[in-house]
């Protein structure tokens, strides 16, 4: 074979394993973009719905209350020990941390891996989550943590579990739920104390700035070679 037809070979063989790197991480991307604009037409247009505006919601509405989220299933747990960090108002969502994270299924089937200390499970049963609190509804315990004595939440980072602290409870509680409910159980969470707080605008300028900080960082395509473009098949005009 000449010398050119060997580093033309060489260069197509290289621009291939980049164009499927690039496929890798383009589908990653796109999936993440797309959520994100999904979010962010959620959290610009949904104000929350009454008991008639949709499913029917197991817990009894207080007059101007608006449910952002009912979850059929869940567990009410109760750590071990406290979490050192906590978030206030909807400034501890982020979208991307949530994507980022990959539960293992044996956390999610409450069970005890190597080294982690999985909070303990009380009850199962429905939460729903309004623009004034979160409910857990079991079959032996009912709680609720009222955003107006929220003193901070926490969304764990290695199980599917969020943690909440209010003032007048000195003991802390949450919920563990499926990993697949990560992503919305966050969001709308953080869409609900955004309405409950007035920090709507806030919430939504959030969402559009990690959608800006999300685009620019598309990943790029391979660039073919010239030396390298005589190599593939031409294509016929349809």
């Amino acid at each position: 074979m000449p010398l050119r037809g060997l580093g033309t070979g060489r260069s197509l063989k290289r621009y291939r394993r980049a164009a499927e790197a690039y496929r890798r991480a383009l589908e990653p991307w796109q999936e993440e973009a797309d959520a994100l604009r999904s979010y962010l037409v959620v959290a610009s247009t949904f104000a929350g719905a009454d008991a008639a505006d949709g499913p029917a919601v197991p817990l009894r509405l207080a007059p101007g209350e608006r449910v952002f989220f009912v979850l059929e299933r869940s567990s009410l747990v109760e750590p071990r020990k406290r979490p050192e960090r906590w978030s206030s108002g909807y400034a501890g969502f982020s979208f991307r941390l949530a994507r980022g994270v990959r539960y293992r299924s044996a956390v999610a089937q409450h069970k005890k891996g190597g080294g982690e200390e999985v909070p303990a499970v009380v009850d199962t049963g429905p939460v729903t989550i309004t623009d004034h609190r979160v409910v857990f509804q079991g079959a032996r315990r009912t709680r609720e943590w009222p955003f107006d004595k929220l003193v901070g939440y926490h969304n764990d980072g290695r199980v599917p579990v969020t943690l909440f602290h209010v003032a007048n409870r000195e003991k802390v509680s949450g919920l563990l739920y499926d990993r697949n409910v990560v992503e919305d159980v966050h969001f709308r969470l953080a869409l609900a104390l955004a309405h409950h707080d007035g920090e709507v605008r806030g919430f939504v300028d959030n969402l559009e700035r990690q959608l800006v900080h999300h685009d620019r960082a598309r990943p790029a395509p391979p660039q073919l070679p010239p030396a390298a473009r005589s190599a593939l098949p031409s294509r016929r005009p349809r």
